[in-house]
């Protein structure tokens, strides 16, 4: 491929936690009930009492979307009681507003919160630190490899617990939802280049699968094998890489995409070339 990879960006990514965010994924991983469960069992005592003290008001229902039963009726509490007369519904979804943001509080304050949050702090500067070291050549390579001139803009990612699992892009705010284990050398870098090809993707893409799949060959993989300097497609140290379900599709895929890293396609950037994989009934 061509190219030095010495391309000057105008991307910028901010990292920052938001607390509600992260009292919100934190209990929503809770009563989920994930396979490293016993991170939140000193989260249970905290639970109780948030329970106990909120349980007969709508605000809890709104923030605790473990129970969709409970959703719906905090929702008809929201519905009946705007529906008096003196009442309306700005009003009345105020109040619960209100109620939920004394919640936050209640948890803010909390040692259990205090203890996820520093740890969450620490987690931050260990993505900020390996993304200042590696975006210059991530950013550069995405430009190169994509055909996509980077936009002048600022992407926030949201921090969560590295034991909690998050990834996903919101494309139309621009921002990335992210937290995870460092399941081998350069992982960060190389998902959060995932998540932003998903935001640089989302309003030109034409089979979301197949650009999907494009999108690990160039971050899971391509640039994987680059920063840590191996070769081997769809593994790093025994771990699989990208989605089990995708691969199928990406072995398809994976001769063309070789030709169009060498130059051998007319496809000038993603889009065409992902043009070229639909006209050829790849899918």
């Amino acid at each position: 491929m061509r190219g030095s990879y010495d391309i000057i960006y105008l991307m910028k990514l901010q990292f920052k936690i938001d607390d509600r965010y992260l009292i919100h994924f934190a209990s929503k991983r809770y009563h989920s009930k994930p396979a490293n469960f016993d991170l939140f069992l000193p989260w249970t005592p905290l639970v109780d009492r948030i329970h106990k003290k909120y349980r007969d008001t709508p605000a809890y229902y709104f923030l605790n979307f473990s129970n969709n039963e409970h959703i719906s009726w905090a929702s008809e509490e929201l519905l009946i009681t705007s529906a008096f007369p003196g009442k309306s519904f700005g009003s009345t979804f105020c109040k619960i507003v209100s109620g939920m943001e004394r919640i936050y509080n209640d948890i803010r304050r909390s040692k259990e919160f205090k203890q996820l949050r520093k740890e969450t702090e620490q987690h931050l500067l260990q993505i900020s630190k390996q993304w200042n070291l590696n975006k210059k050549f991530a950013l550069s390579f995405i430009q190169e490899v994509t055909g996509i001139t980077l936009p002048n803009k600022t992407i926030t990612v949201f921090i969560t617990h590295p034991k909690l699992a998050n990834g996903r892009a919101l494309a139309a705010h621009n921002a990335i939802l992210w937290g995870h284990e460092e399941d081998w050398k350069n992982y960060h870098t190389v998902y959060l280049c995932h998540e932003l090809m998903h935001i640089l993707t989302k309003e030109k893409q034409g089979n979301e699968k197949i650009m999907h799949s494009l999108t690990e060959l160039i971050t899971d993989n391509e640039l994987r094998i680059r920063l840590n300097h191996t070769e081997d497609y769809f593994n790093e140290g025994g771990h699989l890489v990208g989605h089990k379900d995708l691969q199928e599709l990406e072995q398809k895929i994976l001769p063309i995409w070789q030709d169009y890293l060498a130059g051998k396609l007319k496809a000038k950037n993603i889009f065409e070339l992902e043009k070229y994989i639909i006209k050829k009934g790849i899918a």
